[in-house]
């Protein structure tokens, strides 16, 4: 079992895709994490005066001349149609170490890119020690292909179980709980249940999960490992 907390610790990288344009909040509080940025995100980042550390994808929504003549940035043109900008920066992010990534902009403006993004997000997970994604402002998802439990949560704190596509799960903690049950896409999802306290817990019998709960920003969540005591 993992239990998930939140601390000031700081994402290794932030990466930005193309959907909406950051709230200045979410910049203020990783200025101290490298932002790579798709080449379609990097514009929206310059519009508000913040210059990425690395530009990466095929660059055709990107002019590097939008670029102040200062900026140094390091533009990291990969021209390969086969994987999306998302996947390339995600590769980047295993190269250079990085383990613990926080991703904003996973909606991706259109539906099919929100789709497509969210199914290389379930690819790659498991390369990494930990993904964060900004939902919005308030919100924050991530992936868990474990059994989990938070202490942290304030009593009646909105938390969706969203399957992807399956997961066989039991739980306690929750307003309406499940016992030995599964969710599927299509079938029954776990969106917007409640917490009853503080405490959480979710053991996963099989497939794998979105955990939607409400974001601490500057606190980031990071999942430790914890005996398993509830179930």
């Amino acid at each position: 079992m993992k239990r998930l907390i939140f601390t000031e610790t700081k994402p290794d990288c932030v990466i930005f895709l193309q959907g909406s344009t950051p709230h200045p909040d979410i910049l203020s509080f990783f200025t101290d994490s490298p932002y790579i940025a798709t080449d379609g995100a990097a514009n929206g980042l310059i519009s508000l005066g913040v210059i990425p550390d690395i530009i990466i994808g095929d660059l055709d929504s990107f002019d590097p001349a939008h670029l102040p003549k200062k900026a140094h940035s390091f533009i990291v043109h990969i021209p390969d149609q086969e994987k999306s900008d998302f996947e390339k920066a995600l590769d980047y992010c295993k190269k250079q170490g990085y383990q613990h990534i926080l991703i904003y902009g996973i909606h991706g403006g259109d539906f099919e890119h929100s789709l497509n993004n969210v199914s290389v997000l379930w690819k790659y997970v498991e390369r990494f020690q930990q993904i964060t994604i900004v939902d919005s402002q308030q919100r924050i998802a991530i992936p868990v292909f474990f059994d989990m439990m938070c202490e942290e949560l304030h009593p009646s704190e909105v938390i969706s179980l969203i399957p992807f596509p399956l997961a066989h799960i039991s739980t306690k903690g929750l307003e309406w709980n499940l016992e030995n049950e599964v969710l599927e896409l299509s079938k029954r999802e776990g969106a917007r249940n409640r917490s009853i306290g503080k405490k959480v817990s979710i053991k996963l019998f099989e497939g794998r999960f979105l955990f939607f709960c409400d974001a601490r920003f500057p606190a980031f969540p990071i999942f430790t490992n914890y005996p398993s005591l509830f179930f």
